[in-house]
Order: structure tokens, then sequence, then C-alpha cells
């Protein structure tokens, strides 16, 4: 399943934590947004709305994505990436100056900050891809592999189209293909980026940590085909005004509607039956995604806007269940397995590094984000109970990843190492 993981070849963990650490800080800064302007964020096309977007699809969901790609390649692809350190430092700056950029530009309206934005989240973006995808090209074997292939192809052209936009943005003049872009850019990162990675991704953890049976090679294999024929097919339709979008997006829905029932039947059939809290994120998320899926559909023949912003909401949280359920495994396993692989003789046990009382405590929060969230295009001022519990979850979320990186240091610090006789 693996090609092996040697000290040597894994990335050093600042690279992870680096992508890691910045997730909780963008979720604070979006739930202080969600109290203080709820109604401005629930408002279709407003510029809150869309900082707010951009905070947590880009802030938060794909930080988490870029921060476990850069551990993932290694782990899947054998390959080490090159200058790791350096690397993941101009990638993650140029990202988070970006992403900044373009929250503050679409707050305060400065169209320069548009411009700012497009050339370092465009830069960020194409550094991150040229990087990642010769080694992904280099080890086509792996169904997983080429899935993260495709989800990072699907990023590259997000971002175009983003750059695209962000210029429209800064002048104020809109094309008649506007709209056709904005769905686009939409669609593709969407499902192309996220979903995509996310289901992939599904295919090697689910059976590898909680033993299940494997995904079918039919689906390994056809699902990244199906989304791209749907993805190009519904951009075509777009760009040519022609009628009917909509049913692209019924395919992929289906699709995805076909993951989450494949999946919660392997994860209720696993034969590791030891409680585990990364499963209930997952489950959870899951759920989410499957509430996505029905409201959107369901929008499409009501044509009622608040059905739409809230598939756009449990979609997001869908996506955030997962990673949160994934960094609650990743990091503890990158701090025992650092310090083991150096020989250290004070390596905690995985579970010690961040207790399984806090993970509960953060899925429990998130629940409660969640569940306020989704109903907030019905009841606005939901929205501020769940910016509320976001503070309290972001902000453990970011003690138990500074807690997990002291822990770390201290050991590198203070700790003993084996030594072996010749």
């Amino acid at each position: 399943m693996f090609e092996g993981l040697s000290l040597n070849q894994a990335p050093p963990i600042s690279v992870v934590l680096r992508f890691f650490l910045t997730l909780p800080v963008f979720g604070l800064i979006l739930s202080l947004l969600m109290i203080l302007f709820p109604t401005e964020i629930l408002t279709h096309n407003h510029p809150f709305s869309l900082a707010s977007i951009h905070l947590l699809f880009l802030g938060m969901i794909s930080m988490g994505m870029i921060g476990a790609l850069f551990q993932m390649q290694s782990v899947l692809g054998g390959a080490p990436i090159p200058s790791p350190l350096g690397n993941s430092l101009i990638i993650h700056s140029l990202l988070v100056l970006g992403i900044l950029a373009l929250a503050s530009a679409f707050i305060f309206q400065f169209p320069e900050l548009f411009i700012i934005a497009a050339v370092l989240l465009g830069s960020g973006i194409v550094y991150f891809a040229q990087i990642l995808l010769p080694l992904l090209i280099a080890k086509m074997s792996h169904n997983t592999l080429k899935g993260m292939r495709f989800a990072i192809f699907s990023l590259l052209i997000t971002a175009i189209l983003g750059v695209v936009m962000a210029s429209s943005y800064a002048n104020g003049s809109f094309s008649d293909t506007h709209a056709a872009i904005k769905a686009s850019h939409y669609s593709i990162g969407l499902i192309g980026w996220i979903a995509a990675l996310i289901i992939y991704v599904a295919f090697q953890v689910i059976e590898m940590f909680y033993v299940t049976a494997s995904y079918s090679n039919w689906c390994k294999q056809n699902v990244k085909r199906i989304l791209g024929a749907s993805l190009l097919l519904k951009v075509i339709w777009l760009f040519a005004a022609l009628p009917f979008a909509w049913v692209f997006d019924v395919f992929m829905a289906l699709l995805l509607v076909g993951f989450v029932t494949t999946t919660m039947k392997r994860l209720r059939s696993r034969k590791r039956r030891v409680s585990d809290v990364s499963i209930w994120f997952w489950m959870m998320g899951l759920g989410l995604l499957m509430i996505a899926l029905l409201s959107y559909l369901t929008s499409i023949v009501s044509h009622y806007e608040p059905l739409e912003a809230m598939s756009l909401i449990a979609f997001a949280l869908f996506a955030l269940s997962i990673i949160l359920g994934m960094m609650g495994k990743i990091v503890p396993f990158l701090v025992w397995f650092h310090l083991n692989a150096a020989g250290y003789m004070e390596t905690p046990i995985m579970s010690n590094i961040i207790p399984a009382k806090r993970l509960k405590m953060s899925f429990w929060l998130f629940g409660a984000t969640a569940s306020t969230a989704i109903l907030s295009p019905f009841v606005p001022l939901l929205l501020i109970a769940s910016g509320l519990s976001g503070i309290a979850l972001f902000s453990l979320l970011l003690f138990n990843l500074v807690t997990a990186a002291k822990l770390y240091r201290k050991v590198l610090a203070t700790g003993t190492r084996f030594t072996f006789e010749p």
C-alpha cells in the first residue's frame, strides 16, 4: 500500500504544522466576522459574504489540504519534496498574504488589493503545483496519486479563473462571460479540487486507518474521469450559454451520493472497532455532504436562495469536518514519528500528544458550530451562535496544535537519544 517512509524522506514536521497552524487563525477571523456581520455574510454577493467564502475555502480548507499534501506526497509517492523548508515557507507566505489581501479587498473595496491578491495567490498556487505535479506524475501507478494530480490541476485552473475575476473586480468592469467564469471557478474549486482530493484520500486512509473493505478498482479509476468530464462539459455549456448546465451538477451529485453511502457502509462494517474520534468526524462530514447535495438539488427545482446558501455552507463544513478529523490523527503521528525515528527515549505515545478528551471536545464544538451554521440562511441570527462556538472550536484547535509543537520541541531540547555501540 505504501512505499515506506524514512526520516530523510519525510518533510520536517514544521512544513506541515506551518499550514495546519494557519487554519485556526483564519477560523478565528471568520468566526469574528460571523458574530459582527451575520446578515451581510448571508447576503448573496455582498462583499462580506465573498470575503468570508474565501477565508473559509482558501484560508482554512485549502490551507489544511495543502499542508496534508506535503506529507502525503512523501508517504505515497516515495519521492521527497525538494528543499521542503524553503519551498513550503514561500508557498505559505504567498498564500497567507494573498488571502488576507483578497479578504481585505472585498471588505474595504480597495481595487489595488485585488491585483495584489491575484499576484500573491496566483504565484503561490502555481509555485505549489509546479513542485508537486512532477513528483506525482513520476509515480502514476497509484490511483490516489492520480487523484491528487487531478485535484492539484483543478486547483490550478480555479486559481487562473480567480485571477481573471480579481482583475475584473479591480477594474470595476465585468465582461459578458463573468457569470460563466464565476460559476466555473466555484464548480472546479469545490468539486475538482476539494471533493476529488477528499475522495481519493478516503480511498487510501479509510481502508488503512480503520481496516475496512477496499473500494472497488472501478471507483478508484473512474471517479476522476466522471468528475473531469462533467466539469469540462459544464464549463463548455456555461461559456456557450447553453441551457440546462445544471444537468452536469446532477451527475456529479449522484457520484458524490454514491461515495457517501459506500464510505458510510465501510465505516460501519470496519474490522477495527476501537473508539476513534476521527471516525466521528468522518461520519459527520459525510452527513453534511449529503445535506449539501440534497439542499442543492432541491434548490435547482425550487429556486429558493436560502437552500443554495445552505448547500454551500454544508459542503464547506463537510470538508472542514474531514480535515479536522484527519489533523487529529496526523499531528500526533508526526510528533511521534519524527521523535521516534530520531531515537529519542522520551518519545510520547500518540494518545498523550493530543488527549482524546480534547479531541472529543473539538468534535462537540464542531457539531455545535455546524448545526447552527447550516440553519443560518433561514434564521440569520444563528450565525452569531455559530461564530461564538467557532471561536471556542478554533481556540481549542490552536491550543492542541501549539501544545503538540511545544512537546516536540521540548523533547528535542531536553530528550536523550539512544546510542548504539559499534
